[in-house]
């Protein structure tokens, strides 16, 4: 409740120049966020929902509602550093070919958190499975997730920017649909970055506009079910757009990718003093899981 509470209160604090709406959408939570909304913020339009449907589902209950030309998808638990909203609404006035832009994402030490990427294809799984990008980082080779460098100032064109804060022209919403509900979680924004592009559209990340994300609110930082959901929905993307065949190859470089990364890790843990074992355990456990749910994908019966 805390947490909405904060976010809504940035919007107000950081929008200027701009008309807009606040609409919230209430998941059948039980902490009383709906009537803090309600109190606290009563020119926001609540939606609530008698049961808990999932992200996907709530995002697009919001969306129906929306009249402005553009509409922001915001995480609950973020909060507007800059007037992060007119900088991205007066990208799109000014780039008519951009369908979809996103602001940097700073986790509450300030350290940059994945902003955008490149859309999960074999290709790219080559890449990770060869390590490029740590070999070669300054090569702009296709990267799942990207935390944008300390330089990052002009925007850039960009396969996918992370749904945590993403703005959209109203009209391709319209046009292609809101988020695919198969995606309980995680790369639904991948997704309709995909569909938005093949409209002849491109997304972008803008630097300026700054949001704090403390993410992993739902399931932990990098935690089994996290891990299970992410790469499930990856191999659902995958085979969306290129087939069973194609999905299995690129999630079994994933896997090798990851098995590597288990044998270093565990060698690590051997060889590390007591206080060290606790994260390198945990490091080694994530590793584990991924190679787990990248060969076996499925998403938790208790995911709503």
């Amino acid at each position: 409740m805390a947490v909405l509470g904060n976010c809504l209160q940035s919007v107000i604090a950081m929008t200027s120049g701009l008309a807009y709406e606040i609409i919230v959408v209430d998941d059948a939570s039980t902490d009383e966020s709906a009537a803090m909304v309600r109190a606290r913020f009563p020119g926001a339009r609540l939606v609530e929902r008698p049961v808990n449907g999932g992200f996907v589902r709530a995002n697009n209950d919001g969306v129906v509602h929306a009249k402005g030309k553009y509409v922001l998808l915001l995480n609950s638990d973020t909060v507007l550093l800059n007037n992060a909203l007119k900088i991205l609404a007066a990208f799109l006035d000014g780039h008519a070919d951009v369908g979809i832009c996103g602001g940097w994402l700073t986790d509450a030490d300030g350290k940059s958190q994945v902003s955008f990427g490149s859309f999960p294809s074999l290709h790219q799984a080559c890449v990770d499975a060869l390590f490029l990008n740590d070999l070669l980082p300054s090569c702009n080779l296709p990267n799942r997730g990207v935390r944008p460098g300390s330089g990052a100032r002009a925007p850039r064109t960009v396969g996918y920017v992370t749904g945590a804060a993403l703005m959209c022209r109203r009209e391709l919403i319209d046009r292609v649909g809101l988020f695919d509900e198969r995606f309980r979680a995680y790369c639904e924004e991948v997704d309709f970055c995909r569909r938005v592009l093949k409209e002849g559209y491109s997304a972008a990340f803008v630097p300026s506009a700054r949001i704090l994300h403390y993410g992993g609110a739902s399931y932990g930082r990098l935690g089994r079910k996290k891990i299970q959901i992410q790469y499930t929905s990856y191999n659902l993307f995958l085979t969306k757009y290129h087939g069973k065949a194609y999905a299995f190859l690129t999630r079994a470089l994933y896997a090798f990718h990851y098995t590597v990364k288990l044998v270093v890790r565990t060698v690590r843990f051997v060889l590390s003093s007591r206080t060290l074992r606790a994260s390198r355990s945990q490091a080694m456990l994530e590793a584990w899981y991924t190679v787990l749910y990248s060969l076996k994908p499925g998403y938790p019966s208790d995911l709503a």
